[in-house]
């Protein structure tokens, strides 16, 4: 018998991939999403929202875990990993955690900012941003997947996108939306060139509002899952943005306020800083605070018995940190629905 021998209609070549295939569609496709941002900005209402959870958001410590599971293309159901990183930016030394973890492949950066308070939100865009980029360029071989459809190709040779993808989302647009529509409009410009810049997706979410809680599951669900962008764009500074990466366009952006020769990150921090002033953000100062505030680290709680064991467990979340072990973040196992 030859390899073109017909057997039930089917060759043994056609046989084997067909094999081949039904072995692969049995292998879910697995994505981590990493969620950053200053404390208190909602990153743990925007995780709830993404799975549908109603539970009042506890203060994060540290580096928490939780996963979603949905059906696919394939036979079993796609993963989505999801860490977050809490305590603003005391910990953003733990990023090398999750990025050393996953090597860069199908992870993808979700910063968050707090729309309420422009004061310190370029300071920590960047401080984050130049984390992360930092992290990434200490992996070796790191393979690029971010696959940005560039609207505009003229755009190209100004944008410096992440290897990684990355959504940045304004939170506490309800309070936000009160602003002067000046102050909006630089506000929106600033993020969007930003955002297009480095070739990320710009979204605005409110926990009370049920349209952007909407908006922001399609938008987490696209990067955790691979499903597509949300139909709708929205580059009006007097509505909450929602901006794909790739889809926008540098000449609207400086139209914005006439400065069409802008092509800097520098200038444009500067408008930033003319309108909203900036607070100085430095680690080491949120960490000195932190220690004031946390009773982890107030002498009036010490317990050598359990300090200790504090210890060790902790050394142990660091060493090897995966799915099942970090005993002290929350798991929660959660299947995500897909939605209306």
């Amino acid at each position: 018998m030859t390899s073109t021998s017909v057997r039930n209609g089917q060759t043994i070549l056609e046989l084997a991939m067909s094999s081949k295939s039904i072995a692969s569609d049995m292998v879910p496709v697995e994505r981590t999403l990493l969620v950053i941002g200053s404390k208190n900005t909602g990153k743990t209402s925007l995780i709830h929202s993404f799975f549908d959870k109603n539970e009042k958001p506890k203060p994060t410590l540290a580096l928490e875990y939780s996963f979603a599971r949905r059906s696919g293309k394939s036979l079993t159901k796609d993963i989505c990993h999801v860490w977050e990183l809490g305590g603003g930016l005391v910990f953003k030394d733990l990023l090398s955690v999750i990025v050393q973890k996953t090597k860069g492949r199908r992870l993808s950066v979700v910063l968050v900012l707090d729309l309420s308070k422009p004061d310190v939100l370029w300071n920590t865009m960047e401080m984050l941003l130049e984390e992360v980029k930092a992290q990434l360029e200490n992996l070796q071989g790191i393979e690029e997947n971010n696959q940005i459809n560039v609207k505009n190709i003229e755009d190209k040779k100004f944008m410096s996108p992440l290897p990684i993808p990355v959504m940045i989302v304004g939170s506490k647009y309800d309070i936000y939306q009160n602003f002067e529509p000046a102050k909006k409009r630089v506000l929106c410009q600033c993020l969007r060139y930003v955002a297009h810049t480095c070739g990320a997706s710009l979204i605005f979410f409110s926990v009370n509002d049920t349209i952007l809680v909407k908006v922001s599951k399609e938008m987490m669900s696209h990067y955790g899952f691979g499903t597509p962008y949300p139909k709708n764009h929205i580059y009006d500074s007097n509505k909450a943005l929602l901006v794909p990466a790739g889809s926008d366009c540098f000449e609207k952006i400086d139209n914005l306020n006439e400065a069409g020769s802008i092509r800097s990150m520098h200038k444009y921090k500067n408008i930033f800083a003319s309108n909203f002033k900036q607070i100085s953000i430095e680690s080491g100062a949120q960490a000195s605070n932190t220690e004031n505030t946390d009773p982890l680290n107030d002498t009036n709680y010490a317990d050598p018995l359990i300090d200790e064991s504090l210890k060790k467990k902790q050394e142990v979340c660091i060493k090897n940190i995966s799915t099942t072990q970090c005993t002290h973040d929350y798991h929660y196992n959660i299947t995500y629905n897909k939605y209306n």
